[in-house]
């Protein structure tokens, strides 16, 4: 019998009329070793065109850097078992445009130090000093970095384990008053620990609720207490407010004035009329790309760069100050420069100040407030604390920044952060650092079900801390929601249905 290849005989209609004949084993391979030669330059050409786009490189060592600085944190500062974080954490979170679980990581505990490659590329490194967390090594050498020393720890005793919080330890969950139904908060924590949908995880891993005060309830998932310190994301953006009022209290900051910014003091840089104030309310004018999914985002900078601040302050304006609202995480980390430099002379007095001025002062005990590799304090993100104690930051706020009869806002500063930034999104108003339930309209509300007085800490993944004046009520919710498939107004909704006409 012939071999096919010798009966393999084809024809093709020519354009211009006849027909084109091909013959043969030879002519066959030779067609498609050049239509597959064609067709693989193509893809090179493509991939270097997209790798010149996205910047592969930067791309690269933004993951490398973030996967580290992120274990980092979870084992050294949060004190989670570096297994159960790779399981949790990694393998099954997808983060907009970067599979974490492609990262190889090696934990050092005795250099306490964090090393990340991209599948076998690229090289990441983040390392731990105490008082300020873990820091990506980018922009910086590791030298520097750790030349510029280390924060301090809290000097407070530990908390009485009877007494109330934010005293002590103790909660209401075992004698709640009898205007509260315990069957509805139960119900309302049940609702928020669900999970309806297992290909869309909510991940709820801390509730607490504070009412009058004192905590009424609260729940952890497996692995999880009331000590472990979580990340807040962009929740740390309210605690920069709340030590900018303290320096405007000591008269080292001034809200109006032109922001204390080395890259505008040229007053001839129309960057010069950008003040503390226009940056609290994200309506600086800087342009600022807050994209978590474009890999062009600016979002990146926090892992491409080790000067965040510097990376924005360079950014030109592309409106009037004081004229555009654009929320940009960008921003904070100006404000994070900007107050470390302002809290005293050197490295050790900026790493110290939130540590002595609001941290221990409110009893945060477990707080931490991380610096980038220039030593900048990483106000738009970066803050550990646990669920408890990011509740501290918002009964400081509902107590008009008055803790135990001591002033440590300035009389005037919650009114001033509650206030709505002319020009932030209608249905989600802004003031100085917080989210607001009305904006400008006080008929235009976020949640219509929620009191119009409500104000919110809230971050990516739905870290969300609300705040209800009129009820005298504080939720906390943290957790690692995946998809936008978290409402906390539900479970806001829910407490308040517990709480009775009277509460």
């Amino acid at each position: 019998m012939c071999a096919p290849w010798r009966k393999l005989a084809f024809a093709v209609s020519s354009p211009w009329g006849g027909e084109w004949h091909f013959w043969g084993k030879k002519t066959v391979i030779r067609f498609l070793v050049r239509a597959v030669a064609a067709l693989l330059v193509l893809l090179v050409a493509a991939f270097i065109a997209f790798a010149a786009y996205i910047d592969l490189p930067a791309q690269v060592t933004a993951f490398t850097s973030m996967t580290a600085k992120l274990m980092c944190s979870a084992v050294f500062v949060a004190g989670r078992d570096e297994k159960v974080v790779w399981k949790q954490d990694y393998v099954r979170l997808t983060m907009p445009g970067k599979s974490m679980g492609l990262a190889r990581l090696n934990v050092d505990q005795i250099e306490k130090s964090v090393t990340s490659t991209l599948a076998g590329f690229g090289y990441g490194k983040a390392i731990y000093r105490q008082g300020i967390g873990c820091t990506a090594i980018v922009g910086r050498s590791e030298g520097d970095v750790r030349a510029q020393g280390e924060g301090v720890a809290s000097v407070l005793p530990p908390a009485d384990a009877n007494a109330l919080w934010p005293e002590g330890e103790a909660t209401l969950e075992t004698q709640l008053p009898a205007s509260i139904d315990a069957a509805k908060l139960s119900a309302a924590l049940n609702r928020a620990f669900s999970e309806p949908d297992p290909d869309q995880p909510r991940k709820t891993r801390a509730v607490v609720v504070v009412h009058q005060g004192r905590i009424i309830t609260e729940r952890y998932a497996p692995g999880f207490t009331k000590d472990t310190a979580q990340i807040s994301q962009s929740m740390a953006k309210s605690v920069l407010n709340a030590l900018t009022g303290i320096l405007v209290r000591d008269g080292k900051l001034s809200l109006y004035a032109p922001a204390p910014v080395r890259e505008w003091a040229d007053p001839r840089d129309p960057r010069h009329a950008i003040t503390l104030d226009n940056l609290l309310r994200m309506s600086s004018g800087l342009a600022f790309d807050e994209n978590y999914t474009s890999p062009k985002s600016d979002t990146n900078m926090q892992y491409t760069t080790g000067d965040f601040a510097a990376y924005t302050a360079a950014k030109p304006l592309e409106a009037k100050p004081g004229t555009k609202f654009n929320y940009s995480t960008g921003t904070s980390n100006i404000i994070g420069r900007i107050v470390r430099e302002a809290a005293g002379p050197n490295f050790r007095d900026g790493f110290a100040f939130p540590r002595r001025a609001l941290f221990d002062p409110i009893g945060m005990r477990s707080a931490v407030l991380e610096v980038d590799a220039a030593g900048s304090l990483q106000g738009g993100s970066f803050v550990y604390a646990t669920a408890r104690d990011y509740a501290r930051v918002a009964l400081l706020f509902l107590r008009d920044g008055v803790w135990n009869g001591t002033r440590i806002l300035p009389e005037g500063w919650v009114k001033y952060s509650l206030t709505p930034t002319p020009g932030s999104l209608p249905q989600k108003g802004y003031g100085a650092h917080f989210w607001l339930n009305t904006g400008v309209d006080p008929k235009v509300q976020r949640w219509k079900n929620v009191p119009a007085d409500a104000f919110i800490m809230s971050g990516i993944q739905g870290q969300n801390v609300v705040s209800v004046p009129s009820r005298d009520l504080i939720v906390v919710r943290l957790g690692m929601t995946e998809f936008d498939n978290w409402d906390v107004s539900i479970l806001v909704e829910d407490v308040i249905a517990a709480l009775g006409a009277d509460s």
